[in-house]
């Protein structure tokens, strides 16, 4: 059985079976409701309860059976553990409610995701508009052309929704970007999508919009990868001072004392070790956590 019909099955298994118990309490879960539309994740709030209720008594079980068969069959002793039984059911409850908790997190931890790669997509997307607007292209079909552009365009997935709420669901322009606007996780893309419709709404030029838009929304970019840019040179001093400067002092003055017969042979050696292998790669990966996370998306 293929990974997309394994999952098919557990969907429809935890919808039928688990989802009976939310169906009276959702609205006690209206914000993680908005995280999802937020997030872009297009899976109803039942639907994604009942996928993290059976993927937590799946991650339970799992890990019952785990410790189960290191305390039965091979022994906690190999390892070093020497835990009584009880403490496998309760290794199984904290396991089974981490997974709940990390999936109820899930979404909020991807709303910030899509809001980055949304602007950062935004200058080219409008450049696009703008274009297709000249061409006397009307709204709907623009955002129908943006949303079958193979560009790469993250802003082309928002596009389909919207083409979509237009042609299957038979909304007019107006109301489709105005759902696309609410679910949006950025400000600036909702402010140029609520541009659009106050453009469209009163007669406006939309073409004189979008190039505003665009030549707006580039003189952003283009400030903000001056400033990353600018942040760079502070990683770049920050990484030579906690990752190079500071362990080579700290080695430097350790040496000293040793020389002053303030300190073991064995202490010596495990002060460096602890420097070298523990403490300078967690400084370092912290430093890469920090770039990575400031880094703007093409």
């Amino acid at each position: 059985m293929s990974q997309s019909s394994t999952q098919r099955l557990v969907y429809r298994a935890a919808y039928q079976y688990i989802g009976p118990f939310f169906e009276n309490k959702l609205d006690k879960f209206e914000d993680l409701r908005r995280a999802l539309r937020r997030a872009g994740m297009d899976i109803s709030l039942r639907m994604y309860l009942s996928v993290s209720v059976f993927y937590a008594l799946f991650g339970a079980i799992s890990a019952m059976i785990f410790f189960g068969l290191l305390k039965f069959i091979l022994g906690l002793s190999v390892i070093g553990i020497n835990l009584p039984l009880t403490f496998i059911p309760i290794f199984g409850i904290l396991t089974g409610i981490t997974t709940y908790v990390v999936r109820l997190i899930l979404p909020s931890t991807r709303i910030g995701e899509r809001k980055r790669k949304l602007e950062a997509s935004l200058p080219t997307a409008s450049s696009y508009m703008a274009a297709m607007s000249s061409a006397g292209v009307t709204p709907d079909e623009i955002f129908f052309s943006l949303s079958r552009d193979e560009i790469g365009l993250f802003v082309s997935g928002d596009a389909k929704k919207i083409s979509r709420d237009i042609k299957v669901f038979g909304l007019d322009i107006i109301r489709a970007i105005e759902n696309a606007s609410r679910r949006s996780p950025s400000t600036k893309y909702s402010s140029f999508l609520e541009g659009i419709n106050a453009t469209n709404t009163s007669g406006g030029d939309l073409q004189a919009y979008f190039e505003n838009a665009s030549e707006t929304l580039m003189r952003d970019k283009i400030q903000e990868e001056k400033a990353y840019v600018e942040l760079l040179g502070l990683f770049a001093e920050l990484f030579l001072v906690a990752c190079i400067v500071t362990p080579t002092f700290a080695v430097v003055l350790i040496a000293m004392v040793a020389l002053q017969a303030q300190m073991d042979h064995t202490s010596l050696v495990t002060i460096v070790l602890a420097l070298a292998v523990f403490l300078v790669p967690i400084l370092q990966s912290m430093i890469i956590i920090l770039v990575d996370g400031s880094q703007p998306v093409d």
